[in-house]
C-alpha cells in the first residue's frame, strides 16, 4: 500500500529562478532502448535520434526530469501513453544551461558533494545512470556545481542543492 509521502521520494525542484520567461526546459520522448525507470530529479540527455536516455553522454547537454515516467501527465488515467508515438512517454525536463538552482533526490547517497564540487552523471546504459554525481572537469561531462551540497527539505527528504551548468569534457 502507497502513502502520501510516497510522492516525495522523488523529485526536481527549483527553490530559485524558475519559473521564469528565460529559463530553458525540453520536451522529448524517452526512447524505446531505455530500460531504467526514469523518475523526477534524475539526468537525461538526447540520443542521436533525440530521444531521452538515461546518463550524461560525452559532451551532451542534461536534461534534469521533473516527472515520474508513469505520472497521469505522461501515463493516461486509461493506460495509455500521451506524446509521443510508438507507445513512448514524452518527459519534460530544465535544461543545464539555465539561470537557476536545482534540488535533486537523485543522487549518488555516497558522495560528499561540498560547495562548488563539479556534477556529473554517468553514460547512459552504465550503472547509476541518471543519478548526479562529483564529477572531474575536462574529464567528466559536467551538468552542475553543488551549492549547498545535501540538505533536507521542508518534505523531510534528503536532496542535492546544484547550479546546472555544461561543461563538456574538451571544454570547448
Amino acid at each position: 500500500m502507497s502513502t502520501p509521502a510516497q510522492m516525495y521520494d522523488h523529485g526536481l525542484d527549483a527553490p530559485k529562478g524558475w519559473p521564469s520567461p528565460y529559463a530553458v526546459d525540453k520536451s522529448a520522448c524517452l526512447s524505446a532502448d531505455e530500460t531504467g525507470a526514469v523518475v523526477a530529479g534524475m539526468v537525461c540527455s538526447l540520443d542521436v535520434n533525440a530521444e531521452l536516455r538515461l546518463g550524461l553522454a560525452a559532451n551532451a547537454m542534461a536534461i534534469f526530469i521533473r516527472q515520474n515516467a508513469s505520472d497521469y501527465d505522461v501515463v493516461s488515467d486509461d493506460g495509455g501513453l500521451v506524446g509521443c508515438s510508438d507507445a513512448l512517454p514524452k518527459l519534460a525536463g530544465l535544461v543545464a544551461a539555465g539561470a537557476y538552482e536545482l534540488e535533486s533526490t537523485e543522487f549518488n547517497s555516497a558522495g560528499s558533494f561540498v560547495s562548488n564540487d563539479a556534477l556529473t552523471s554517468p553514460l547512459p546504459g552504465v550503472a547509476n545512470a541518471g543519478r548526479l554525481d562529483e564529477g572531474t572537469v575536462y574529464v567528466d561531462t559536467i551538468c552542475g556545481v553543488v551549492s549547498d551540497g545535501v540538505v533536507t527539505n521542508e518534505r523531510s527528504v534528503d536532496v542535492l542543492r546544484f547550479w546546472p551548468v555544461w561543461l563538456p569534457i574538451d571544454g570547448r
